[in-house]
């Protein structure tokens, strides 16, 4: 498993063991990959893939602090802050229960700093799921 990214916090941009495959789909426990806290404004999952498989995130949601954000929400949340040390949950919604089996999930989440104009920081993630 190839391993995109590294800070200070975490090895991981998908945490393999805080997240899972559910009958719904995927939740992802994701780590931010930035030196510094960041509103939700600023931050954008753009492609999912699985076992090779473009998977649409036209309606997943993230969750932090208990609450559900959909992906077209997060730009107006420009006072909820991901701090460093803080997972956010990336529900997706699959068409169908994914087999029984491992799976490989490939997530590419985009940063703009807001204090970086014109800064766009791609960071890619890997981890493989194990669906029951």
């Amino acid at each position: 498993m190839a391993r995109f990214f590294k800070n200070s916090f975490s090895d991981f941009l998908i945490t393999p063991q805080d997240s899972r495959v559910t009958p719904q789909g995927l939740v992802l426990d994701l780590r931010l990959p930035w030196y510094r806290s960041l509103p939700l404004s600023v931050v954008m999952p753009t492609q999912l893939v699985v076992d090779g498989e473009p998977l649409t995130l036209d309606n997943a949601t993230l969750e932090y602090e208990g609450r559900r954000y959909t992906l077209a929400e997060l730009p107006e949340q420009t006072g909820t802050f991901w701090f460093i040390q803080d997972s956010v949950l990336l529900h997706v919604p699959t068409p169908k229960p994914l087999a029984a089996g491992a799976h490989h999930v490939l997530l590419t989440l985009h940063l703009y700093p807001p204090y970086i104009p014109m800064l766009t920081h791609v960071t890619r993630g890997d981890t493989h799921l194990q669906a029951a």
